[in-house]
Order: structure tokens, then sequence, then C-alpha cells
């Protein structure tokens, strides 16, 4: 007994020493995060961070007409029920705030310039940056024409965003004692849900998918490498693109003008002034210091943004309905971008099925009971970069005219600290951003030594109306009220895939494409013209003088070859671009997703839902498989029997393989490095020495090994030889072999797994590793139907590529059984960490699989109830 007091004392006093410790390690806050303790307080912390959806709940609201019933199938998946639209949006919001509201309160505040109200100081920069891009001026401006609007269509969706709105703040303000998590660690609440909140998000939209500075890229690669080395290399479509719309010439014919490059020669032309190389460089240095611009200039450099959509008539299907599908890719997060939900008007035949923004009250694809679509990005350049002759702080030279800035001013607060003012100058063209890089917290870069101001002109700083086009696509009933509503699409403009239960399909790549002046002013030779590069604001050069009408657009419905599709390729062929003098964007899709999809539906017969998933889980690489065959013929011409032991074992897997990205395979990863390295070993020699280290695409490098072998880009310029295509795809593949055996530590090729150099990662919002999923490793690459972009080499070693970017969603749309409609989204619908739908969708999107989307349940009786996992009722209570 005597012992047993003891022990029970001994665990008392180390109790106690754990507990004073821990009591003074839970009252200190941690940088932004608050001290810990208060999350474990009950009442006050993690006890009251919400839980499941309960299974059965009433709420009487007095915002309501009438009564709305919301039911949740297994996946989370909110099906909502009402007699009339303003109920329905109502009921959105709701739900909405229920399971995404920190997704939306970040994702506003980071596009109205309100993240350092959220982290502190730290975060200024980025405020100011997104500020300086006018998103927030402008949503205002939206939302204030649309409140002054006497247009019956505006009048309609500025109601729709007032009851949104109290949808979202009616949860807000009945649950602020039950927040997500990320609230109370980072010691802050949400505020009030605004319509330009809302509308912030067509901006954000904008911004993701169109806002970027190849202008910039496309002058110090000219400057670099000289006009014609630019033009081969970089300025003409690859010959195997194959566009879009099939109705406008394809470009097997494009030829490059002859290469400036002699072996171990470099010839440049030295025209363009150095003034504006300068500032040019400068600026993009500068660019290159804002985390959130850092990591989209690498997305564009890698291609992760894109998306494939594809259409199918009924002379291809099983059914002899149409099949439309959707693969939107964009940047992987928990929870993820897309949220799905269903919405019933039982008092008309609006039933519409779609993946919605969590803050945005209208589908931004999916489908209804009549039609179904789809985007993908066209690649339009919608912004143009300007430099302008400053004379003061407050002046700036315009077409021979002393002229003032304007000014827009902003309070920015800030957690922790005092409001910052932060004063925006505008030219006519757009904002200046020279200041903020030059001035505003960017010291770590050195002045650019120049008299010039930089300003931008995009697209999205307009008043827009892309939720109107959304909203009329959502009720359209047929192609021509499809039609009439996307005019109303302006930014980001999207490849818009459309299939309808009449059985007929077509593609148009929907938006305003701006129209440039280049002739008034002139251009200096070395401008490619129309918005290819910076113009001189001070001349007035490159005027945005019109857009394209929205009939000019190529477009294709119901084509001869029976299915449409876009994977990010061209829109239209060479006679199209040449009428428009649209010119050839440097970040378009290489084309090898195009290729493949084109493939596999040109092939297709009597085509189902499943034929459609195996296309969106394809890992077919179209590259590899034009790639690997010139790898084994020049490894065939250098003797097999020469070849080491362990080169012999890597050609005989790649001479086995079939060009499936398998993550359990070695073929994958041996192929990738190898093709990395291939891409560096033509062009660095010659592009570090001529100044740039901006590579051209894979396709450029398929099109000189196949067709022009002997090019002086294969010659190593640092070696006495002159080597040949062959001699540099040697060099490369003894260069992977040594690198990936180091990198392994195995003189066994086949234990070189892909997957464990390429994986996938799924980061929560804040970055929190609790809270993240991930990596791990995963089928695919870049360049196959189901896109896994990341590289496997750098800095003259293997390495683990980390994708971040990918298919956001799976959407399958069967036209002859809405009900077969199947879709996934990887991540699952709710963002509370805490919930089992956190990432149950994740689950199955990473084992392929799929969800049935429940549509055909067009009332509250036909509603299966094995399908139901909660019921909240929400009930009029009149006032």
């Amino acid at each position: 007994m005597r012992q047993e007091q003891k022990i029970n004392l001994k665990k008392l006093i180390i109790a106690g020493s754990i507990s004073a410790a821990l009591i003074i390690i839970l009252s200190i806050p941690f940088g932004e995060i608050p001290a810990i303790g208060s999350l474990l307080f009950p009442g006050k912390g993690i006890w009251t961070v919400p839980g499941e959806v309960p299974e059965s709940e009433t709420l009487t609201i007095s915002n309501l007409d009438d009564d709305v019933t919301i039911y949740r199938d297994q996946w989370g998946i909110p099906h909502i029920y009402g007699t009339n639209e303003s109920d329905l949006v109502f009921a959105l919001g709701y739900v909405h705030a229920q399971d995404r509201l920190f997704q939306m309160d970040i994702a506003r505040r980071l596009t109205r310039g309100r993240i350092a109200e959220f982290y502190g100081e730290s975060a200024l920069i980025e405020d100011k940056f997104n500020l300086n891009m006018l998103k927030d001026y402008w949503a205002n401006k939206s939302y204030n024409e649309l409140k002054n609007s006497e247009d019956p269509d505006k009048k309609e969706l500025y109601l729709m965003l007032l009851n949104y709105c109290d949808g979202v703040n009616y949860y807000i303000e009945n649950h602020r004692n039950e927040l997500p998590v990320e609230y109370i660690l980072a010691g802050t609440e949400p505020y009030e849900w605004t319509p330009v909140d809302t509308l912030s998000f067509a901006k954000y939209m904008a911004e993701m998918l169109t806002w970027e500075y190849s202008d910039f890229y496309s002058l110090m690669i000219r400057n670099a490498i000289g006009n014609n080395n630019y033009t081969e290399l970089f300025g003409l479509p690859s010959n195997y693109q194959i566009p879009i719309c099939p109705n406008y010439g394809d470009f097997s014919d494009i030829s490059p003008p002859p290469s400036e490059l002699a072996s171990n020669e470099l010839e440049t032309e030295e025209n363009i002034d150095e003034e504006l190389v300068e500032i040019s460089s400068f600026f993009i240095d500068g660019i290159n210091t804002i985390p959130q611009e850092k990591d989209r200039i690498q997305a564009r450099k890698n291609q992760a943004i894109g998306s494939n959509n594809w259409v199918v008539n009924g002379s291809k299907t099983a059914s002899g309905y149409p099949i439309l599908c959707n693969d939107m890719h964009l940047e992987f997060n928990l929870p993820g971008i897309w949220y799905e939900a269903h919405l019933v008007d039982m008092s008309s035949d609006y039933n519409v099925y779609g993946f919605f923004l969590a803050g945005v009250p209208v589908p931004i694809v999916g489908h209804n009971n009549y039609l179904a679509w789809g985007f993908t990005n066209t690649a339009y350049d919608v912004i143009d970069w300007y430099y302008y002759d400053v004379v003061d702080d407050d002046h700036y030279m315009y077409k021979g005219e002393v002229t003032e800035y304007g000014k827009i001013k902003y309070n920015i607060p800030v957690k922790g600290g005092k409001s910052e003012e932060y004063i925006i100058k505008t030219t006519v063209h757009g904002p200046v951003f020279t200041d903020l890089l030059s001035e505003n917290l960017i010291e770590d870069i050195p002045d650019s030594g120049t008299d010039k101001a930089i300003a931008c002109k995009w697209i999205a700083q307009n008043v827009t109306w892309e939720f109107a086009a959304l909203y009329g696509y959502s009720k359209a009933t047929n192609r021509a009220e499809f039609d009439i509503a996307s005019e109303k699409f302006s930014c980001p403009a999207q490849n818009h895939v459309y299939g309808d239960i009449h059985g007929h399909i077509g593609i148009r790549p929907t938006g305003k494409v701006p129209i440039r002046d280049d002739t008034t002013y002139g251009l200096p030779g070395w401008h490619t013209g129309n918005g290819t590069m910076p113009y001189n604001g001070s001349k007035g050069a490159g005027e945005w003088i019109d857009y394209l009408d929205f009939n000019t657009l190529p477009h294709s419905e119901n084509p001869e070859q029976c299915y449409l599709t876009s994977a990010n390729q061209m829109i239209a062929g060479p006679d199209f671009l040449k009428q428009y003098s649209l010119q050839h964007p440097l970040d378009i899709s290489e084309g090898y997703r195009a290729r493949r999809i084109n493939t596999l539906l040109a092939a297709g017969d009597d085509l189902t839902v499943d034929d459609m998933k195996d296309i969106q889980l394809d890992v077919y690489s179209t590259a590899a498989g034009n790639f690997t065959p010139h790898l084994l013929t020049a490894l065939d011409d250098y003797n097999y029997e020469l070849l080491t032991s362990i080169q012999q074992d890597a050609y005989d897997i790649l001479d086995n393989w079939d060009y499936q990205m398998d993550k359990d395979k070695a073929a994958p990863a041996i192929y990738r490095v190898w093709l990395e390295i291939m891409l560096g070993k033509t062009f660095l020699d010659e592009f570090s020495i001529m100044g740039t280290d901006y590579l051209p695409q894979y396709s450029i490098l398929e099109k000189l090994i196949k067709e022009d072998p002997n090019s002086n880009w294969f010659d190593d310029i640092t070696t006495p030889e002159v080597e040949d295509a062959n001699d540099t795809i040697f060099n490369a593949f003894t260069n992977a072999v040594n690198g990936l055996k180091e990198f392994f530590d195995s003189q066994n090729p086949s234990s070189w797994k892909w997957g464990d150099i390429h994986k996938r990662e799924f980061p929560h919002l804040l970055g929190l590793d609790a809270f993240s999923y991930g990596p791990v490793p995963v089928n695919g690459s870049g360049f196959t139907v189901t896109p896994s972009s990341a590289n496997a080499w750098g800095n003259g070693e293997v390495k683990i590529g980390v994708a971040s970017w990918g298919a956001s969603e799976r959407m399958i749309i069967d036209f002859s059984d809405l009900n077969n409609s199947v879709s996934v989204i990887p991540s699952g619908q709710r963002g509370i960490t805490s919930s089992k739908h956190y990432t149950d969708q994740l689950h199955l999107y990473l084992q392929g699989k799929y969800h049935t989307q429940y549509f055909a349940a067009d009332n509250l009786v036909s509603f299966d109830t094995s399908w139901i996992e909660s019921r909240l009722y929400l009930l009029n209570g009149g006032g």
C-alpha cells in the first residue's frame, strides 16, 4: 500500500510539473497564432468548431418568401428545393457559408486587398499588389452600375445577389460561436458578406486565368536571341497543333525563317532600347519577389494552368445521345475550389446541377434539364503593358502632353496595427506598378535607374457581367438562348463546349478580345505587334480601339467529325489568326493533350460514360510516344553493345514501354528525366550566353528532332566537336541514367519508379500540414489527359517533383439519362477539417472513381430517400 502511494505521488509530481509548463506554454501567443490555451477552453475555442451537419434540422427564417428543403446526399452535396429562385439562392448562400465560410472569407480578402487584416503587416505587399490590379475597384464599379440600373436583367441579378448575401449573413450572424478552426487559430472572425464580395470573384476568376507577364518575357527573349531565332523557337504555332475549331485550317505547313545561329557563333540584333530591356528586367525581378506572382509565373512556365473539355454527338455514342465532359485544371487546395450543388425551383422547370465557387450564386459549369456547358481557357491575350516617360511624381508624358496621374486611395486595415494608406497611380491605360515595386516594401532588388513608369490595361479592369452570362446558361433551353447569354461573357475568355438533349453539339471560344491600333503611332522594328510586347504608352501606341465582334469569334456546331474538343491548344487555324492579326501566345499549351483526346475521340464508337471516364483518366503520353522512338534510334546508332549494362537495362525498359505514365513503372522516370535534360542540352549552352533561361517548348524540340536533326541548336558550343540530334540525345541519356542511379542509390533501373519522383499534394489553404493531404505518388504528367505537371530535374540532379495543379473537377454529362451523369472533386464538399466530407471525394478522385449526381429528382417526392444523409428545413417565418 505504501509503495502504491509513492508511485501515485510521483505521478502527481510529474503531472503537476507538466501542467505548470502547459499553463505557461498555452498562454503564450506564437506570431499571428493566438495562445493555444484559448483553443482548448470549453465554450470559447476548439469546442465550438462546427461538427457534422445535423441529420434533421428546422429553422424559421423571416427572409424567405416560402419554405425551402435542403437534402444532402451521402457526399454532403446539397440538393435545394424551393418554389422561387430568391429563396433558392438564399439557401445556397446559407449552405456555402455552412460548408466553406473560411475559404470564402480568405478568397475575398485576397481579391479585395484585405489579407493583412488577417495575417498582419507581413501581408501588406500582397494587399497592395492585389489592390493595384484594380479588382476591388472594378467590382465596386460593377456593383454601383448594377444597383442603379433600370435594365430588367440587371435588376434581377442585383436582387439575386442581395438574397444570396442574406443567406450567407444569416449563417454568419447565427453561428459566431461556431466558427471553423482557422478563425480560432488566427484569432479573428468573418465580417458581413456583401454583393461586392461576390462580384469581386469575377475578377478573381479573370486573374487566375488571364493575368500574366508574357509581354516582358517576349521582349527579353527577343532581345537576347534575335528576331529570326525568336520567330523560329517562340513566334509560331507548332505544326502539331490541332485547332479547337476545325473549320479554320491547320498548322501543318507553318515554316519558321532560317535560323540565325551558326555553329559556335551567336548572332543577335541589338536594336531594342537598352533602357527598355533594363526596366523590363527590373520589373520581372520585382514581380518575382511577390510570392503569389512568383507562383503564378512558375505555373504558367510549367503549363499547369489548363483544362480539357469535349463533346460527342449521338452518332458516336451507344445511346444515340450526346455526352459532354469537362475537367478544369487549377491549383489544388483543401478545400478545393469547386462546390457542387443542385437547385430546383418546383414552380418552374428550373433544375440545375453545377460547380459553384463558394461565394457565387450561379454555377460556373454544369447542366440543366436541356443542356450542359464546360470551360477551358482560351489563352487570348487580354492584358497589355505600357511604359511611359516620367515627368515627376505626379505627371507622365502622353502623346506629347504632360499628363497628371489619376489617383485611387485606399486605407488597408492591418491586424495588430494601424491602417496604412495606399495610393494607386493610374495612367490613361490603367494602374502603375513601378512605384509599388521600387518604393513600397520591395527592398531587395536594385532600382532600375530609369525614368520610366509601367502600367497595364487588362480586360477585367472594366464593368463586366460574367455572372449574368452564367445565370443565363443555367436557364437556357437551347443553343440560341445560350448564345444570347454568351455575349455577356467578357473575361476570362473560355472555350465553351456545349451539348443538349436535342442532339446538338458545339464549341465557341467566348470572351472579349481587344483590337489594338498598331499603325497610327507605328511600332519599332523589333515589336511583334498586337499586344505581344510592351507598348510605348507615352506615344499612344497599342491603344485598344474595339473588341472582336461576338459573331466573328471562331466557333463550330455539329461538325462532320461528330465531336469537338479543347485542351488549351490554338483556338483556330492560321486563316482566322491572319484575318484578325492574332499572334501565337508565348505560353500556349503544347498541344499534347489535345492530340491524344482527338485520337481517342476520332477512333471511338458506341461511346459510354465509362469510356469517357477512361479518357479523363488516360495517362498515355503522346509526347513520350513521339520522343522515345528517336531516343532508342539514337542509342542504336551508338551501338547497343557498347552501352554500359545499366544503360542497356534502361534501354530495354524504354523499348518495352507502352508510354503510359504509370507511377509504378520505371520507364516514365527514365524518359522524363532524359527529356528535361535534353531540352536544356539543346538550348541552354546558347541561351545562357545570349542572356536568357526561358527555353522553347518541348513541341519545338520534337519538331527539330524529327525534321531538322542537324540543326545548329543541337551543337554544344562549349565543345570543339559539332554535335547533332543523336549526339545530344545520347549525352542527355547518359546524364539521366547517372542522375537516376545516384538519386535512387540503385544500379537496377527497374527500381526507379516514376511515383517516387512524381507526386501530387493537396495543401490546406493556410498551408497547415495537419489539414493537408500528400504528397502522394500519382500517375500522369503535364502532357497526359490526366494532368500532373512537375519537373523531375533541377540544378543538375534528379529531384522529386510535386504537382500542385491538376484537374480541379471531373464532370461527365449523359444526355440519354441525366441521372447517369457523374462527377468528382479532389477534396470534399465541406471545408470543416473535422468533417467526413473534408476529403471523402479526394479519396474517390485518387482512385479514379466518380459519384452519381442524382439530378433526375426534380421534386421532393422523387428524391430517393436512400440517398439522403441529412435534411434541413428552412421555413418561412413571415415578416
